[in-house]
């Protein structure tokens, strides 16, 4: 993949080399896995924890004497917007931000293409002041530009052609346009699923943003047929089958990078129901610090993936995130000198250079039948997509202890009821103490959006309301105890928390994206102890307290108090 940074690879090279930030080992290494993943360079640096993205935009804005704005972080004005078009937004790649009199502050992609700079110049009329964003900035900003889907879906339809010769009750639909349109709106919203579900009267198309389902658009119900024929067609499925359920997967492309998109097909009573999960390469290739790990737990998993052999389990209900975190381990883990092979249901993303396999329980080929072939694979590092049943879980620690790495997700609550959820699948305790590294349980919250962030102090009713669900003084004790907070804060009611207000950016909602809130528990030799004697999870989770694992819930209120996330949402995973 092409780099989107404004300097070549010679000179960030340098530039990184001057600031101390890698080694030349370290670069060359970043340098191979880039080519062999047919990734940029600083994406894998990024990824690798070398420097992160700030970081290295403030380094490239030195070098070319422009100072880097992060568009994220800032309020993007209507107005200011509209200095420019969006058809000179799109072939400048650039942004307004601020206006002052007959000054535009204007956000590049490329701020020394004199071309581009020169169209801005020519199109504001007011004098230019040049600045540098990321190509993610900017493609996040440039979405503000788009018209409501409902609108421009609207404006589709209009172009129907009414009449088709010899078939009068027909009519002929855009439906590529369609599909197209609700795409886009979809990656600009950041959803992670499409519904589109018909209903007597209606098409109704849905997006999930943060986890919440929304009515984005309605559509005629006479064009039902043609846009499941048509996502059908792109994912390779039968168009002439309506009984029963199918599933596929398209890829399609936009502002220059591809997507991918899971299809799911099913059989309801007013017409087929099909549901698009975007897949995006953003999801695979965050950080651990983007997945919400705190500093702590990095320390714990920097520690623990370099183990080339054991297993490392990552728990919690569906839609926690867990898949998502296992690729992030994966692609911290994929290197040039390991082979690594799955065995997923489905394969959720496709990543370079791995050895990507998917169940097929109809081939006979289910998770147990496919983790023997794998083991004959030579491998390295094995991500099996979930644990299911005690022929998994056997040969998986077994695995596991013979030299490999094992990675996997697990149906339980907490990270202290892995071990014996393992013991329930007839694994050995001394198989199970022996293979298991360490445990990552999580749930999501909704992150506070940044454009309408307060900060507030809890009212007395709120302190009577929060202390009905846990005992305060307790939880300063202990945020205390993890040097959270100050040591002379006396009651909670002087901690400081955050909220989002609601703008036009987050919907009125207060929130914006969601992020990991985890616990990990290491097998220290107690643990170790603990599970060779079947303890419960209750033993196990206060025993990993006391060696200082933080909790789900602990690790939520650090974030609340941090202003990443609010007390309602960490209460609302508290009673998960």
């Amino acid at each position: 993949m092409s780099s989107k940074l404004p300097i070549s690879q010679e000179d960030l090279k340098k530039i990184l080399f001057e600031a101390k930030a890698i080694s030349t080992k370290d670069w060359e290494a970043a340098e191979d896995n880039a080519h062999r993943r047919r990734r940029s360079i600083e994406e894998v640096l990024i990824e690798r924890g070398f420097v992160n993205i700030q970081y290295l935009y403030e380094l490239v804005g030195d070098k070319l004497d422009v100072p880097y704005v992060n568009l994220r972080k800032r309020k993007l004005d209507p107005a200011v917007l509209g200095e420019l078009t969006e058809a000179i937004v799109k072939d400048a790649k650039a942004i307004p931000f601020s206006v002052n009199g007959q000054n535009i502050k204007v956000a590049f992609v490329y701020p020394k293409d004199k071309a581009k700079v020169a169209l801005v110049k020519k199109a504001s009329q007011k004098k230019v002041e040049v600045f540098l964003t990321s190509y993610k900035n900017f493609v996040y900003a440039s979405r503000l530009y788009r018209t409501d889907i409902q609108e421009e879906l609207n404006k589709i339809l209009n172009e129907k052609i009414l009449k088709v010769e010899g078939r009068p009750t027909e009519i002929e639909i855009p439906v590529i346009k369609i599909i197209d349109a609700i795409l886009e709106a979809a990656m600009f919203e950041q959803a992670s699923d499409i519904h589109i579900e018909a209903l007597p009267d209606a098409v109704v198309v849905r997006f999930r943003v943060d986890g919440d389902l929304h009515d984005r658009v309605e559509l005629p119900s006479s064009i039902h047929d043609a846009i499941v024929a048509r996502i059908k067609i792109l994912s390779n499925l039968r168009i002439d089958e309506h009984r029963v359920p199918q599933d596929g997967r398209f890829s399609f492309k936009i502002e220059d990078e591809e997507e991918s998109v899971r299809v799911s097909v099913i059989p309801a009573f007013y017409g087929e129901k099909v549901v698009m999960r975007l897949m995006t390469d953003d999801a695979q290739n965050m950080t651990l610090e983007d997945l919400g790990f705190s500093e702590h737990n990095i320390k714990i998993m920097n520690r623990q993936i370099k183990k080339p052999f054991g297993m490392i389990l990552v728990v919690g209900p569906t839609g926690s995130g867990k898949t998502t975190t296992l690729y992030s381990v994966l692609n911290i883990l994929n290197t040039e000198e390991v082979n690594i092979c799955t065995i997923e249901d489905p394969i959720e993303y496709g990543v370079n250079r791995v050895n990507q396999t998917q169940v097929n329980p109809k081939a006979g080929y289910d998770f147990a039948t496919g983790l023997r072939a794998l083991l004959r694979q030579d491998p390295d590092i094995i991500m099996i997509g979930e644990i299911r049943d005690k022929d998994t879980a056997q040969i998986a620690v077994r695995a596991g202890l013979t030299g490999h790495l094992v990675l996997s997700t697990l149906h339980t609550n907490n990270a202290a009821g892995a071990p014996p959820r393992l013991l329930d699948m007839e694994v050995e305790s001394f198989l199970v103490a022996s293979t298991l590294n360490v445990v990552i349980a999580q749930r999501l919250v909704r992150k506070i959006c940044l454009n309408c962030i307060e900060s507030y102090h809890l009212t007395k009713e709120e302190m009577r309301s929060l202390s009905k669900e846990l005992d305060l003084e307790e939880m300063l004790n202990r945020f205390k105890q993890l040097e959270v907070v100050e040591n002379k804060v006396k009651s909670f009611g002087e901690l400081t928390f955050y909220r989002g207000k609601g703008c036009s950016r987050c919907n009125g909602s207060g929130y914006s994206k969601r992020m990991g809130v985890l616990e990990i528990l290491e097998n220290t030799e107690k643990v170790r102890d603990l599970i060779v004697r079947n303890s419960s999870s209750s033993d196990l989770q206060k025993v990993a307290m006391q060696e200082g694992m933080v909790t789900i819930f602990e690790d939520g209120m650090q974030k609340a108090l941090l202003g990443v996330t609010t007390i309602e949402e960490v209460l609302r995973i508290k009673k998960e």
